[in-house]
C-alpha cells in the first residue's frame, strides 16, 4: 500500500504520517516524486488528497482517496484483493446514565468475527466475552470502553476513552408510617427525604393519603425524589389501614368520651390495665395531640381543645390489643 501526494514535500509527508501513525510508504514531490507517481498510476488522475494505491497479490492495483486514513477506507479493496478484513466497532443505547443503571452494548464489528473481548472500566461486569453485553455502573464518573475482536487468526481493537458518563443517583428515604384507621380523614404524607419528592401508592392523591380509598390492609407507599441532574431514586414503606372497630357497648364499658358535642373540654374515662396511646387528629388528618399513659383500673383525664377551631376531631385510643376511634364535634 502506497500513499501518493502530488503537492507535498518530504517534511509534509512525514508530518502527515506521524499524525496518523501511518507506516506504509508515501511518495511526494521531492526526488522526482511526480514522475514516479505518473509511472506507477500509468496516467490515472488522482482521486483526491491523499490517493492510496493498493497492490494486490496478483499485481493488480486499486486506487482510492481516504482522508483521514482509517482501516475501513480499504475494506472493499482488501476484500477484492483476496485478503480477510476485520474491524472492531460498537455502539450502545446510552452513553450517559444514572448511577446503578444499565447500558446495553451492540457489536458493529465487520468481518468473520469469532470472539469478542470487552473491557468496561468501572462497569459490572468489568469484562465480557458476549457479543452484545449489558453492563451496570455503580460509581460516578467517566469510563473507557474497549473491544477486541478476532477471526481466529487476526485481531482488531477499538478503545474509546470516557465513553460512558455516569451521573450521581440521589439518596431517597421514607420513614415508617403509624397504623391508621379506616374511618380517619385523608391526611398529608410526610417522612420522605430529601424534601421535594413525590408520594404514590394506593389511596394517595397529590401527597395525601385517604384510608377509606386505600381500603383495609397493608399498602406500599412510594417516595420518589428527582435530582437536578435528572436522576431519581425511590424509597418505600408500608402503611396499615385498620378497621378500628368497636361497638358502642364496648366503648361505653371501657372508653367514655364526653360531652359530645363539646365547647372545648373533653372528659376521657378509661377502664384499662397497662399501656395506652392517645392521638387527637383534626379533620385534615393532622395530629394535634398525643400521649402515652400506663394505667391500672379506672383513669380520668380532661382533654383541652379550647385553643382549636370548631369542627370535627378524631380521638384514637390504642391498647396493646385494641384500637378505637371516636368522632368529637367542637362547637362554640
Amino acid at each position: 500500500m502506497w500513499g501518493l501526494s502530488p503537492s507535498d514535500n518530504n517534511a509534509q509527508i512525514n508530518a502527515y504520517k506521524a499524525a496518523y501513525n501511518i507506516t506504509n510508504p508515501c511518495a511526494g514531490t521531492e526526488g522526482g516524486g511526480p514522475d514516479a507517481i505518473d509511472i506507477v498510476i500509468e496516467g490515472q488522475n488522482f482521486l483526491g488528497y491523499p490517493t492510496y494505491c493498493v497492490v494486490c497479490p496478483d499485481k493488480s492495483m486499486y486506487f482510492d482517496a481516504c482522508y483521514p486514513p482509517t482501516v475501513s477506507c480499504f475494506d472493499d479493496v482488501i476484500a477484492d484483493c483476496g485478503f480477510v478484513s476485520i474491524s472492531a466497532n460498537f455502539t450502545s443505547d446510552f452513553d450517559e446514565i444514572c448511577q446503578y443503571d444499565m447500558v446495553n452494548f451492540t457489536d458493529l464489528s465487520s468481518g468473520s468475527i469469532t470472539s469478542w473481548n470487552w473491557t468496561f472500566e468501572g462497569g459490572d461486569p468489568a469484562t465480557s466475552t458476549e457479543q452484545n453485553p449489558s453492563v451496570s455502573y455503580q460509581s460516578v464518573g467517566t469510563f473507557d470502553v474497549e473491544l477486541i475482536v478476532s477471526d481466529g487468526s487476526n485481531s482488531k481493537s477499538l478503545l474509546i476513552e470516557d465513553y460512558v458518563n455516569v451521573l450521581m443517583t440521589p439518596p431517597a428515604m421514607l420513614q415508617p408510617f403509624e397504623d391508621v384507621c379506616q374511618g380517619w380523614p385523608a391526611f398529608e404524607l410526610t417522612g420522605g427525604s430529601p424534601t421535594g419528592g413525590v408520594y404514590s401508592g394506593p389511596g394517595v392523591d397529590n401527597g395525601w393519603f385517604d384510608p377509606a380509598i386505600a381500603g383495609l390492609g397493608t399498602h406500599t407507599i412510594y417516595y420518589t425524589y428527582t435530582a437536578s441532574n435528572g436522576c431519581d431514586n425511590t424509597a418505600e414503606n408500608t402503611i396499615l389501614v385498620d378497621p378500628c372497630t368497636g361497638t358502642d357497648e364496648l366503648l361505653s364499658e371501657k372508653f367514655r368520651i364526653y360531652p359530645n358535642p363539646t365547647n372545648g373540654m373533653v372528659e376521657l374515662h378509661i377502664v384499662q390495665n397497662g399501656n395506652i396511646h392517645i392521638d387527637v387528629f383534626n379533620a385534615l388528618g393532622m395530629r394535634i395531640m398525643n400521649m402515652n399513659k400506663t394505667i391500672s383500673g379506672e383513669w380520668k383525664y380532661k382533654l383541652d381543645l379550647t385553643g382549636h377551631e370548631q369542627g370535627l376531631y378524631f380521638i384514637a385510643i390504642q391498647t396493646p390489643t385494641e384500637k378505637f376511634v371516636k368522632k368529637v364535634h367542637l362547637i362554640r
